[in-house]
C-alpha cells in the first residue's frame, strides 16, 4: 500500500542508506527492489514493492511490476518465506482504497500463503494509544482483516524501531516458504496476467473506479455551472478537484487498456506454450 511505510521499515531494519524513503504520502518505490543483511546466522532478504493506489501509476502497472518479479524469482526456485502487509494505524477507518488493496493482496497471495502473512500496523507513535488500540480492534472485523486472520494470517505491530522490525522477521524465519497464487497461475498454468485472479480483481476495481470518477466529474460540472458568478476562489477549488478526478479517471482507463493489451499479447504466448506442452515440448524461460 502506498504510504504505509514499507521503505521506512526496510531502511530501519537493514540499516541500509540505499533505501529511499518518502517524506510524504507519495510513493518513492517505482520497482521491486531487494535488500539483504545478516541476522541470527542467516541471510535475510527484504523485498520492497511499489504500492497500489499510487498517485502517478495505475494499479495495472504496479501489478505488472510485481507479477514480473514474482514470476522471475519463482522460475529460479526462489520462494517467499513470509509477507509483511503494512497498514498505518493513523488511518481513522478502512477507506475504499484500503479495501481495494486488501482484495488485490489476497488475490495475489491465495489462501495457502496466509499462514506466512503478518498483518502489521505502523505509525503507533503518531496516535493516542487508546485510540490506536480501538482502531486495531476494529481491524478484527470480518469485513476487514478478520477473514484473513481466520485463514492463518497474524495481527502484529511495528513500533518504528529496528528491534521491533527484527521481532517480526524472527517470527517468519521458521515458516516454510510457499508459492503465491500469481506465481502458480502465470508460471505453472501459463495464464496471462489479465487471466489471473489478481488481474481480474484489478480489472473489476478499475471498472468500478471509472464509473465512480465519471459520476464525480458530472457532479462537479454541475457545481461549476452553479458557481458561475460566485467567488473566484470557490470556482478555482472546484476546478482543481475536477482536474484531480479527471487524472484518476484517465489512469483507471489506461489501466484497463493495459490489461486488455496484456491479455492479447500474453495470450498468444500462453496459447503456444499450452499447445507445445500437449505435444510434450517444454520451453525453458518462456515469458
Amino acid at each position: 500500500v502506498t504510504g504505509a511505510g514499507k521503505s521506512y521499515f526496510i531502511q530501519t531494519v537493514t540499516g541500509s542508506s540505499e533505501v529511499e524513503v518518502s517524506s510524504d504520502l507519495h510513493s518513492c518505490t517505482n520497482k521491486v527492489q531487494s535488500y539483504s543483511f545478516g541476522y541470527g546466522g542467516a541471510k535475510i532478504t527484504l523485498v520492497d514493492t511499489p504500492g497500489f493506489n499510487d498517485t502517478n501509476r495505475s494499479d495495472t502497472e504496479v501489478l505488472q511490476e510485481i507479477a514480473n518479479w514474482t514470476s522471475e524469482t519463482y522460475r529460479k526456485d526462489q520462494l517467499l518465506t513470509g509477507i509483511i502487509y503494512l497498514h498505518p494505524i493513523t488511518h481513522t477507518r478502512m477507506e475504499g482504497s484500503s479495501m481495494r488493496n486488501l482484495r488485490t493482496f489476497r488475490s495475489l497471495c491465495g489462501q495457502e500463503v496466509l499462514e506466512n502473512v503478518l498483518l502489521t500496523t505502523t505509525q503507533w507513535s503518531n496516535v493516542n494509544q487508546a485510540e490506536a488500540e480501538r482502531r486495531e480492534n476494529k481491524l478484527h472485523d470480518q469485513d476487514f482483516w478478520g477473514g484473513l486472520m481466520g485463514k492463518g494470517a497474524t495481527l502484529e505491530r511495528f513500533h518504528g524501531t529496528r528491534d521491533s522490525g527484527l521481532e517480526l522477521i524472527h517470527k517468519l524465519m521458521s515458516k516454510t516458504p510457499k508459492r503465491l497464487d500469481i506465481q502458480d497461475q502465470i508460471v505453472e498454468q501459463n495464464l496471462s496476467l489479465p487471466e489471473t485472479n489478481a488481474g481480474q480483481c484489478v480489472n473489476e476495481e478499475l471498472i468500478a473506479q471509472e464509473k465512480k470518477f465519471k459520476e464525480e466529474l458530472e457532479s462537479l460540472e454541475n457545481q461549476l455551472r452553479e458557481a458561475i458568478g460566485q467567488r473566484d476562489d470557490e470556482i478555482r477549488a472546484l476546478m482543481d478537484e475536477q482536474a484531480k478526478i479527471q487524472k484518476r479517471l484517465e489512469m483507471a482507463i489506461a489501466g484497463m487498456k493495459l490489461l486488455a493489451e496484456l491479455h492479447t499479447r500474453e495470450g498468444k504466448g500462453t496459447k503456444l506454450v499450452r499447445e507445445r506442452r500437449k505435444r510434450g515440448v517444454h520451453m525453458m524461460g518462456f515469458d
